[in-house]
């Protein structure tokens, strides 16, 4: 390599503009670079990321025509002609020698967005001293870590972190104004860490099949009401914990079904019948039916080319060719998709891998783990273009490429504020403010988010401390609330649901004004439903902005006599279920993942008196996290619970 040229971006962070559920925090303004851009524009705007599991060859990927001599005697059987009908397909022969880009000729829909201007290739992307364990790697590009043990066991996702912060007391709820999780992600058997936060707030839904009616069914046949009342323990917390997330769950599976009813794809775009490709047409189709999530996560497996990688004698052909025509061929219909449908300007692609794969083939004519990668960045608005220069091949320790010109932060640091406009302190919330300042140029400057529409965390009217409901005296329900922080607060309106989505008032209670002393607050409800109420509470400015919180449940009967505990919480190897009921009947336990799906379903006999059942955490798919416990009796008892498996 003749050099290296790292171009740095600093810009100044300053406090941004946001409206979020009717709060207007300060004036929008226009982007100065590109006026047809509001603050709103650049707030609605959506990253969804492909991840390429499994490590994708980089080399093989964009072909190191400049040291194509060193890269052949490494891969006598597996390399990409430079010459012949199968060549690879330059770039583009405008650009200085020092970045002469290949791609892999079965990728010539890349080739055609980057002629159309659509196409930024980064090269040398990941981090130092990668880890070359899948998922520990896939963990760290998931949490902003890397191999250094101040950055190496983050429990908490960078987009979960990132979600929580831009919307404060959302995440575990919604309001009108954001009915939808600010993530979602497709494809997935479980869901990934890069939502998790450390609250034990979850910023995505998983939608594991491209089927949203089949999602919705699934989410609708499980759990089933709150108890009347939770014990005052640990239990009972947890237990309530369980109950939002059957609720939040539930919300979201009808939410979902009701964006892709709504939405559509653009009847001229033909998505190849490729897992990928139907993922990210569902993904079109929910954003056109109106969805406000912000990052979508689509996966694309099999990456892990350790042998037949490509067919000796004919190296264009094979496993990695074949996912490589799968991947380009799926985003092309995308980005043709979304800009028929009218937000091609919303959106960026990125598409990513834990790392690369090792200079030299192996003996099964695949390769092994790596270190440096690569990313593709697609979209109207981003900086068409080559990033960095082409891996530098004389950089190898253990066969692994060490050419690292672009931490992964960096050019997520780039999408997440020059392109989406997340501020300083979302940014920190993510463990990235440390990137801002040498972000790559893979956004376009007509589509560069001014500081002055930085998104940041909202200063709400109303800081809540909490908001519940139980039952009292005479079979009436109590609706209860503290807050912490009150200004300019008018009033709170309490209304009531007997199905979570038609809602109507049932009184109204006057607010403190301005206070910085804990306040509380009471409603009386005499007529609760029979079954699970619903109940919600709007908090009225005195400019006559509103901001919604909740909401809660409460069951007013419940069977007695009857109880289900779990131990040890958690559990490394195994867990004890005990129940204890006042009569013998059949009963089906259900073992969910956090996001509600299905893991392990068994029939069981419960006897009058006590019952233990005992679970190996094997069982469950080496599932690691929350396992949410539903118990359905034939004599109409429902109950849930969470388990902890570590």
């Amino acid at each position: 390599m003749q050099r290296r040229k790292f171009i740095q971006q600093t810009g100044a962070a300053s406090m941004g503009t946001l409206l979020l559920n009717g709060l207007p925090i300060r004036g929008l303004s226009a982007n100065p670079l590109n006026p047809s851009f509001t603050c709103q524009d650049v707030q609605d705007r959506i990253l969804v990321m492909i991840n390429l599991f499994g490590a994708n060859d980089s080399l093989n990927t964009l072909v190191p025509m400049q040291q194509y001599s060193i890269y052949a005697a490494q891969r006598p059987n597996i390399k990409i002609p430079e010459t012949g009908p199968n060549k690879y397909i330059v770039l583009d022969n405008t650009l200085p020698s020092f970045q002469q880009t290949a791609l892999h000729p079965i990728m010539t829909p890349f080739k055609t967005l980057y002629d159309a201007g659509k196409l930024n290739v980064v090269h040398g992307v990941g981090y130092a001293n990668g880890n070359r364990s899948h998922f520990k790697s896939d963990e760290l590009w998931n949490t902003a870590g890397d191999s250094t043990p101040a950055n190496y066991d983050f429990d908490s996702g960078w987009a979960g972190q990132l979600m929580e912060y831009r919307y404060p007391g959302l995440l575990g709820s919604t309001t009108p104004a954001m009915p939808d999780p600010p993530c979602i992600e497709v494809g997935s058997s479980s869901g990934s860490t890069l939502f998790q936060t450390s609250n034990n707030n979850n910023a995505s839904v998983l939608l594991t099949s491209t089927n949203v009616t089949e999602y919705y069914n699934t989410l609708a046949s499980v759990g089933g009401p709150a108890p009347a009342t939770y014990p005052i323990s640990d239990y009972g917390v947890e237990l309530k914990y369980v109950d939002d997330i059957q609720r939040l769950s539930n919300f979201y599976a009808q939410r979902i079904q009701a964006l892709h009813n709504a939405g559509s794809n653009t009847v001229s775009v033909t998505y190849p019948n490729t897992y990928l490709a139907q993922q990210l047409k569902t993904i079109a189709r929910i954003i056109k039916g109106g969805s406000k999530s912000s990052i979508f996560l689509a996966h694309q497996y099999g990456y892990d080319t350790h042998g037949d990688q490509a067919v000796v004698g004919n190296p264009t052909t094979g496993q990695h060719t074949n996912l490589l025509k799968e991947m380009t061929e799926a985003v092309m219909a995308f980005q043709t998709d979304i800009e028929a449908l009218g937000f091609g300007d919303r959106i960026l692609t990125a598409t990513y891998s834990e790392f690369g794969r090792t200079i030299n083939e192996n003996s099964g004519h695949g390769t092994d783990h790596g270190e440096s990668s690569s990313m593709f960045i697609i979209g109207k608005g981003v900086q068409p273009g080559v990033t960095g220069e082409p891996i530098d091949l004389t950089q190898v320790v253990d066969q692994g490429l060490t050419d690292l010109q672009y931490d992964y932060r960096q050019v997520w640091a780039a999408l997440l504020q020059d392109f989406m406009g997340h501020g300083n302190q979302p940014m920190i919330a993510a463990r990235m403010n440390a990137y801002t300042t040498s972000k790559p140029p893979i956004v376009s400057t007509a589509y560069k988010a001014a500081a002055s529409c930085y998104i940041n965390q909202i200063s709400l009217p109303v800081t809540l401390a909490y908001l519940k409901a139980r039952l009292v005296a005479n079979g009436a329900a109590e609706v209860y609330w503290s807050t912490t922080n009150e200004s300019d607060c008018k009033h709170f309106v309490i209304e009531h649901s007997a199905n979570g989505v038609a809602w109507h008032s049932i009184g109204t209670v006057t607010g403190s004004g301005n206070s910085t002393t804990p306040r509380n607050y009471t409603l009386l409800h005499s007529t609760p439903t029979v079954g699970t109420n619903y109940y919600r509470m709007w908090q009225y400015d005195y400019n006559g902005n509103k901001r919604a919180y909740g909401p809660v449940t409460l069951q007013v009967k419940e069977a007695q006599g009857f109880s289900i505990k779990s131990y040890p919480n958690p559990a490394q190897y195994d867990f004890n279920i005990v129940i204890t009921a006042d009569k013998k009947q059949k009963a089906t336990l259900q073992f969910m993942d956090a996001q509600g799906h299905l893991l392990a379903q068994e029939a069981i006999v419960i006897q009058a008196g006590f019952n233990k059942y005992t679970y190996d955490v094997h069982r469950f798919k080496n599932y690691k996290g929350e396992l949410i416990v539903y118990l359905v009796t034939e004599l109409g008892i429902k109950k849930s619970l969470k388990q902890i498996v570590a």
